[in-house]
């Protein structure tokens, strides 16, 4: 599908469901480059299309988003992404892992950024349109 025809379908969609954009494409890439480089480590995220039924409910790494073709590319169509700033870190087989919890640096990002989030037991919502 072409991007001119994926906007359309977008537009047409948002129109239909009565909603609002609240992020720009360029919103969208500042937080991708903030993700990948400011980031202690890529937090997986979800995503949901506005022109998607369900949402993915497979995680995303960061670099993958940058690399699949689509889905930044396509960002304005994104409805919203869940990030979830949280990793564990292996310590061996018999040691429970460390949780590394990145809340704070994402906070920072999204503050730094002017990127307006809602936040619920450590998932942080990024709407693209409501």
């Amino acid at each position: 599908m072409t991007s001119e025809k994926l906007r359309e379908m977008t537009l047409q969609t948002a129109q239909t469901k009565g909603m609002e954009s609240c992020m720009s494409e360029e919103k969208w890439d500042i937080l991708r480059r903030a993700m990948m480089n400011e980031m202690p480590f890529l937090p997986p995220y979800t995503a949901k299309f506005i022109t998607d039924e369900e949402p993915c409910t497979e995680e995303i790494n960061w670099h993958e988003a940058y690399v699949y073709e689509g889905l930044f590319n396509g960002a304005f169509a994104l409805e919203w992404v869940k990030i979830r700033p949280c990793t564990q870190k292996v310590r061996g087989k018999l040691i429970a892992p460390e949780i590394i919890d990145a809340g704070k640096e994402l906070e920072d990002i999204l503050k730094k950024y002017s990127i307006p989030c809602e936040e619920e037991k450590g998932v942080y919502t990024i709407f693209g349109w409501r």
